[in-house]
């Protein structure tokens, strides 16, 4: 495991303000305009401004400071890709669309359709609405994941704390800061919300294993971003390229709990290695 973040000066507590304070400022502004047609346009781009924030506020806390070592780390953790190694690769590639595929298997059990397994009408338009799909799909895992796999995570892995401690507190993060999208009128968080309270649920349920699948990628791959972005982009796309129901995604978060338990065992040094010592 790559501990060279243990050697720079971090400011959790302000990035962690920063990034909550303008991304949660955008959200609701993006939420507000998003109850009028005559302002739909501000709705998303709000939205953007949001999602851009965590990106942002990392480049400022990276690139603002004095530290040489610490801009060098994290170009050369966003660069080099030969930190990604072949079995990582492979994993982050399959491991969602594997995942999905097989909840939707476990759905016909319960008298689901089989349609699930068609693909999204009109997803691979390149236009209208598929465009936003898009640009969700590719550009927000990877203005995300330059802030929280950036400095985010890092800057949470102090001396004295398990990686399993620190995952928990990011995930815990992570979870809250979309919580304002359940607002937004029209925005899939807004849709399930209006559908049921359980599926509400279960997104915040699997925010958890995902931050913990996410970070087992990162430092197996001594902590690159490129890897992460990748794997956050796959795993978008594999929640969005079907026509999964929200009853099978219910399914998808068990089975990604179930993986997440199976990482945490397997490599329990990783996760339970104090942090610098």
């Amino acid at each position: 495991m790559d501990n060279a973040y243990l050697n720079f000066k971090y400011k959790p507590v302000k990035f962690y303000l920063l990034v909550f304070l303008i991304s949660w400022a955008a959200f609701f502004l993006s939420a507000y305009f998003s109850y009028s047609e005559a302002t739909a346009s501000y709705k998303f781009a709000f939205l953007c401004i949001a999602i851009l924030i965590p990106c942002a506020v990392a480049l400022f806390m990276v690139f603002g400071s004095k530290n040489a070592g610490l801009k060098k780390d994290f170009l050369h953790r966003l660069t080099d890709l030969k930190l990604i190694k072949p079995p990582y690769l492979l994993f982050l590639l399959l491991l969602m669309p594997v995942t999905v595929l097989l909840s939707t298997a476990i759905s016909l059990l319960f008298g689901r359709p089989a349609a699930q397994f068609a693909f999204t009408p009109d997803f691979f338009n390149m236009g209208g609405a598929a465009i936003v799909v898009w640009i969700m799909v590719i550009l927000a895992p990877t203005f995300e994941e330059l802030g929280w796999r950036g400095y985010g995570v890092d800057s949470l892995a102090k001396k004295g704390r398990s990686l399993f401690v620190t995952t928990m507190i990011f995930a815990a993060l992570w979870d809250v800061w979309h919580w304002p999208l359940f607002l937004i009128n029209g925005y899939y968080h807004n849709a399930i919300m209006q559908a049921s309270f359980v599926y509400d649920l279960n997104f915040v349920v699997s925010v958890f294993p995902m931050a913990f699948l996410h970070n087992w990628v990162y430092y197996r791959c001594g902590r690159s971003i490129t890897a992460v972005i990748l794997f956050h982009a796959v795993n978008n796309l594999a929640m969005s390229i079907w026509q999964t129901e929200q009853f099978t995604k219910c399914i998808t978060t068990v089975v990604l709990l179930v993986f997440a338990v199976i990482v945490l065992w397997k490599d329990k040094t990783l996760w339970l290695e104090k942090q610098g010592q």
